[in-house]
């Protein structure tokens, strides 16, 4: 019964909003849904936020165990098994976790999420933080943002340029809520997701975003956004601080991108869901015990660092010092292992992402940086600036994301005083990481899981395209030992110039090209009935089921420019149809003007 009212329910408000967009012009209809997808995604997010200060204030504010470490170290278990649960048994095949997730959905699914990312995301999310992962809540907020966005595009059956910006709102509304940044929330959905937008759509997505920041503004106000407003103005002579912040937040990402990937690859190798979890999550509980700011997302920690400069000395290992050099080397320790719980985090089956650590980390980076010249003797080092310096930079070289880095620290934390350090910072870290990583954190798992290739806009619009989709079978066949006698009959009444040759079991042997055996026939040929199809066939190269187009492209190149029709076979070698170049530029065409 219950499902039936969904139903019914689902189908008069899509009736509504077919009303509306038949009365309505078509601009006015999208911008309708842009402001109401950057609503609903800003409800989204702070729905999560306040599930996630719920939680805390349960487990810990209110409960009498609140303030013990090895209590803490033990929720995240729980939340990161609740979570995997959920992810495994319930949401299943439906759960689609990462960013990479969403370019891929853009590229190869036509920007269509399943429904249940509209709310999956807030539960699990909401679990694994909650109770203490050490993980962020923005790459949820930005699943959810995007999958409010998709199906309102896909109910209201709008074509895919227009369904992908939906998506885009959606996406820079869940940043922005989550900071109060609204132009950092475009840039990120620009940079990160790789969402091409053109100049005219900048309206509706700054419409969103801006409704985003200010629904969150209105609801969570400052206590539960990360702000801090005690910025100094910068002073060049503190130039060579920042360039050298650069250099190590360039190297702390690239340390973090290949952890991270490492990490993952071994829990890949375990056999089931459980295993990851009790490993991770148990990995996750020492480390939480030693360094207890690493629990949860960790902003609390930052803020503190930045208004009062003070270190909570719960930990055991400072709890009985008050040399600043050791504060000083737990704060080191606990930022390099902040990675590692992260990791621990995400690879054990929670649900989250690594923009909130990767800000984090960044703020300790530079708190240490700035902290060390302090101990040294240079007393008017800005340690506030450099944690929000720092801030830039890791989100800069993770993400290779170096304006939604700029931006997002100024709008969050009112440096706008800040933006030469911001961007020496950001572009220093950016180049660091990019001269020896090609792909930023989340992209070069989606380029190993697919064919994806994100760095280059023509190779990116050329890997939307698929070969199944150009695969033309109407074309003649001949079997090994049919007859050059048939083989003309059949000739004389098609118009193709290429023909496949098979076995009995329809594995590609060789392709007939109509233009290299002219010579024979239009000689006179006495002994017709014993030349077979299989004496005069080529041995051509071919394409397969699992190509990609840019290797499918390569594969006509080394051909003449005669030989432009190239077979296709599946994984067995079966003989599936033919598939010409001038059909793969044809779509490659159609899909710039798709998408432009």
């Amino acid at each position: 019964m219950n499902r039936k009212v969904i139903k019914l329910t689902f189908f008069q408000i899509r009736a509504f909003f077919l009303f509306l967009k038949r009365r309505l012009t078509e601009g006015q209809f999208l911008m309708f849904c842009c402001l109401l997808v950057g609503a609903l995604a800003s409800i989204a997010s702070i729905i999560l936020k306040l599930f996630v200060v719920k939680l805390e204030h349960f487990f810990f504010e209110s409960s009498k165990f609140g303030d013990i470490v090895w209590y803490q170290a033990l929720t995240p278990i729980v939340g990161i098994g609740l979570s995997s649960l959920l992810i495994e048994r319930v949401y299943k095949k439906h759960f689609l976790k990462g960013n990479d997730k969403i370019v891929y959905a853009i590229a190869k699914e036509n920007s269509d999420l399943p429904f249940s990312q509209s709310y999956s995301h807030i539960v699990t999310a909401g679990l694994t933080v909650g109770l203490g992962g050490s993980c962020g809540l923005e790459s949820p907020m930005v699943a959810t943002g995007a999958a409010i966005g998709s199906n309102l595009g896909r109910a209201t059956f709008l074509p895919y340029k227009e369904k992908t910006l939906l998506l885009a709102c959606g996406i820079a509304s869940g940043i922005s809520s989550a900071f109060g940044a609204p132009i950092a929330g475009i840039l990120f959905a620009l940079e990160i997701l790789l969402i091409d937008v053109s100049i005219a759509s900048f309206i509706p997505l700054l419409m969103s975003s801006a409704t985003g920041a200010l629904l969150a503004k209105i609801i969570l106000g400052d206590n539960v956004l990360l702000t801090f407003n005690n910025i100094q103005a910068f002073n060049s002579q503190n130039t060579f601080l920042y360039v050298g912040l650069g250099l190590l937040a360039g190297c702390l990402s690239l340390f973090y991108t290949r952890t991270f990937h490492f990490i993952d690859h071994k829990f890949s190798a375990f056999r089931t869901p459980v295993q990851r979890w009790l490993i991770g999550s148990l990995l996750l509980g020492v480390l939480i015990f030693l360094f207890p700011q690493i629990f949860g997302e960790g902003y609390i920690f930052v803020k503190t660092l930045a208004e009062t400069g003070q270190v909570p000395q719960n930990s055991i290992l400072i709890a009985h010092t008050h040399n600043q050099w050791i504060i000083w080397l737990f704060i080191v320790g606990t930022m390099i292992f902040k990675i590692f719980g992260t990791t621990f985090t995400l690879t054990g089956g929670g649900n989250g992402g690594s923009f909130a650590p990767s800000l984090v980390i960044g703020a300790l980076l530079g708190y240490v940086v700035g902290r060390f010249f302090q101990l040294l003797g240079y007393a008017d080092v800005p340690l506030v600036n450099m944690i929000v310096v720092g801030m830039a930079g890791m989100v800069s070289g993770l993400f290779f994301a170096p304006l939604t880095a700029i931006f997002l620290s100024a709008e969050v934390t009112n440096g706008y005083s800040l933006f030469i350090p911001l961007m020496i910072v950001a572009a220093i870290s950016f180049f660091v990481v990019k001269t020896f990583e090609p792909l930023a954190l989340e992209m070069k798992k989606l380029s190993q899981q697919s064919e994806l290739d994100p760095t280059n806009r023509d190779k990116f619009l050329l890997s939307r395209l698929e070969l199944r989709f150009l695969i033309r079978k109407d074309y003649p066949v001949f079997n090994l030992t049919t007859t050059l006698t048939e083989i003309l009959a059949k000739m004389r009444v098609s118009d193709k110039d290429v023909y496949a040759v098979t076995n009995e079991a329809n594995i590609l042997m060789g392709v007939i090209y109509l233009n290299d055996i002219k010579s024979i026939i239009l000689g006179p040929r006495e002994d017709a009935k014993n030349i077979t199809a299989g004496d005069i066939m080529m041995k051509q190269v071919m394409l397969t089921i699992e190509d990609d187009m840019e290797s499918a492209i390569q594969k006509y190149e080394k051909l003449n420019s005669a030989k432009n029709v190239l077979p296709i076979v599946d994984k067995e070698g079966k003989w599936l149809g033919f598939i010409s170049k001038a059909s793969i530029l044809d779509k490659y065409r159609a899909e710039i003007v798709k998408t432009s």
